[in-house]
């Protein structure tokens, strides 16, 4: 963040016009001119105007096309900040009015900021221009996301619709087998995304209701247009509004669409954990042998398979990183992924295969920058509901108090630790006859049971004095290598420290008395407050400024004015997106295809309502000439054609693709012909 405002703050410097003046000399006209008494006053030449009174301006096209280049990489941050502050504080408070409401508003907020600034922020004169471009770059946003996204989403989550029993020969092999993959291979989705399509056709009706502006010749009736569709385009977004906070299932399913990549990020991160080497080799490989001995220490039976009950002791642990995961959703999906022959077990073979495609999952995935990628690795994401509460008591936690209060048997800690830090095993076997389960203070049945779950190795429901043995070896070892503390004998007590202190850092505490204090103000919950409000600041301080060089430029080389917001910008915003979406479409399953369909059809329809209800609102309140028909022509033909598919299919097949990728270039020249 730091060589961020160092670099801003030096192109501010270079690219900031100076001016000057000449100083001239009466002089007779018999002496030689310079040049100087013939310099007319320039200063109104090619003069640039400094927006806010500092932002740095241009009056060449080299000078525009930089200034572009400069204010939307700061709009793809400002986006970032704010989506990924949006998404944290919607992971803290879970589905409820925050939800349904504001997250909605932040989440289309990068979209409509265009619109906003430059009809907002301008006069009458200024914003009637201003707002096309706006309103050109939202509708470049809905268009890319239902052709260029869309459709590789399709090519990426293909898969065969049946398997070949036999393999044809070469000479039966023609062109028109070769055209039949395009109907054999597709993605499969469910019923509720045809039902999120449907939601998205709805939103057109306020698209289709103010085009009858065209039909009216008098002011008085075009402001009545406007006024009504208005009005209907804003009962729809309350309505969108209570009816997410009455019945949350889109809500539902924009978390569970981030629940696999944090299922992903936390694997990862546990397997990085308590790996003994590096996942990823010098040359960007998964580590085959990392990952082979990772295998061994979860498979505690030694039966060269991964049964439930050594899965679910992998999930418990899972959850003692920062990440935490839906305990009952990380099972089955890793058992989805992993259990390849569907026999309930995970054998070696399965489970290096599945780790790394996992790893280049991740890996694709973190090159992307996306919010939801590799920001995730190192933010707590955790979901402020009373399940989620129940589960913070987690193994290590328990343990530490465990090891603290053995330790405060053994009179001094060189009883336990031998000189060397190694555990004493031999003062731990005397221990455990005075050790006292009552005086252990646990919190809940659950926190006996996980417990009884770790150390009772042979499943007979008791603790004998060999396992009790085995597990507080274990243990220390885990104190000492998590501590790394250079006094060994310090390890327990540091121990506790570290594990109890991740505890207060989550959203609430709980007092002696039991009572529970609710701390949203954790750092996490600043943190992403923060991010919000700097995003916002961003994107609203730099759009004004964009919007004014983008018009400048296609004046100055003669282009026409919608190519750049309507391609250019679109582009640069989604492209992270795209390949976000991308990768958990490409793991051909049809749970995740249909969530990642979702996100696409949910964003488009907040992208609609929206960004015409923010539109309506910027024409009829500022008076201006309803100037966008072509604009919300071409929205209407790309969400019908894709709508009407994705409503009345549960199955994309490939060549949908192609069609979507058609109506790209499509639109453009459409748009092209309609200006």
């Amino acid at each position: 963040m730091q060589s961020l405002s160092i670099w801003i703050i030096t192109f501010i410097f270079v690219v900031t016009k100076v001016q000057s003046r000449i100083l001239r000399l009466n002089s007779s006209d018999q002496f030689i001119s310079n040049g100087v008494n013939r310099v007319e006053n320039q200063a109104t030449y090619g003069q640039c105007d400094h927006i806010y009174g500092f932002f740095p301006c241009a009056d060449s096209v080299g000078g525009f096309i930089f200034l572009i280049a400069i204010y939307q990489y700061l709009l793809i941050i400002g986006e970032k900040l704010v989506l990924n502050g949006s998404k944290t504080l919607f992971n803290i408070l879970g589905t409820g009015i925050f939800g349904a409401t504001l997250f909605q508003i932040l989440k289309a907020f990068p979209r409509i900021i265009l619109v906003i600034a430059s009809g907002v922020f301008s006069s009458k004169d200024k914003a009637q221009n201003q707002v096309s471009t706006g309103v050109s770059t939202n509708v470049g946003a809905t268009v890319f996301n239902l052709t260029i996204m869309w459709g590789m989403c399709v090519i990426f989550g293909s898969k065969e619709k049946h398997q070949k029993s036999t393999m044809q020969p070469a000479e039966s092999y023609s062109l028109f087998n070769s055209l039949q993959v395009l109907s054999n291979k597709g993605v499969t989705i469910d019923k509720k995304t045809n039902y999120t399509a449907g939601i998205m056709l709805l939103s057109l009706i306020p698209f289709a209701l103010v085009q009858l502006v065209n039909a009216f010749n008098t002011y008085f009736g075009r402001r009545i247009v406007i006024f009504t569709t208005l009005v209907i385009s804003v009962t729809f977004l309350l309505t969108y509004f209570i009816y997410q906070l009455l019945d949350p299932w889109i809500q539902e399913r924009s978390l569970e669409y981030s629940k696999y990549e944090n299922l992903l990020a936390a694997f990862l991160q546990h397997m990085q954990r308590h790996a003994s080497g590096m996942l990823i080799d010098k040359q960007g490989r998964p580590d085959i042998q990392v990952i082979q001995r990772l295998f061994s220490e979860t498979d505690r039976d030694a039966n060269k398979s991964i049964t439930l009950v050594e899965l679910e002791n992998l999930v418990n642990n899972m959850q003692s990183g920062k990440i935490k995961v839906d305990k009952n959703y990380a099972i089955s999906k890793i058992l989805t992924a992993l259990d390849l022959n569907n026999d309930t077990r995970i054998d070696e073979d399965e489970f290096v295969e599945g780790c790394k495609g996992w790893i280049e999952e991740a890996k694709m995935l973190a090159r992307s920058d996306d919010s939801t990628t590799r920001r995730i690795l190192h933010e707590v994401v955790q979901h402020y509901t009373k399940k989620q509460r129940d589960e913070i008591a987690e193994i290590e936690q328990l343990m530490a108090k465990i090891l603290k209060h053995v330790e405060s048997q053994a009179l001094e800690a060189e009883h336990i630790l031998n000189d060397d830090g190694s555990p004493n095993v031999e003062q731990l076997e005397k221990l455990v006859l005075s050790v006292k389960y009552a005086d252990v203070q646990l919190n809940s049945d659950d926190s006996v049971r996980k417990v009884m779950n770790d150390f009772d190795t042979n499943r007979n429901n008791m603790i004998d004095e060999h396992e009790f043995v085995d597990g507080m070896t274990r243990w220390l070892n885990e104190a000492i290598r998590v501590t790394n503390c250079k006094d060994k004998k310090r390890a327990i007590d540091e121990y506790d420290k570290i594990m109890w202190g991740e505890v207060e850092k989550l959203v609430y505490e709980v007092e002696k008395d039991g009572k529970i204090n609710y701390k949203l103000l954790t750092w996490a919950f600043n943190k992403s407050i923060f991010q919000v409000i700097l995003g916002i600041a961003m994107m609203t301080l730099c759009s004004k400024p964009l919007v004014n060089s983008i018009k400048k430029l296609s004046e100055a080389i003669g282009m026409p004015s919608f190519l750049i917001p309507f391609v250019i910008v679109p582009l640069a915003l989604n492209a992270r997106m795209t390949i976000a979406a991308i990768y958990p479409a490409s793991q051909k399953c049809s749970k995740t295809a249909s969530l990642t369909f979702s996100e696409i059809y949910v964003g488009v329809m907040r992208n609609n309502i929206m960004g015409m209800t923010t539109l309506l609102a910027i024409v009829y309140a500022k008076d201006l000439t309803w100037d966008y028909s072509a604009q919300v022509l071409i929205v209407l033909v790309v969400c019908t054609i894709i709508g009407l598919l994705a409503l009345f299919s549960t199955r994309y097949p490939l060549w949908t693709s192609l069609l979507a990728f058609s109506l790209y270039p499509s639109c453009v020249v459409f748009f092209y012909l309609l200006q």
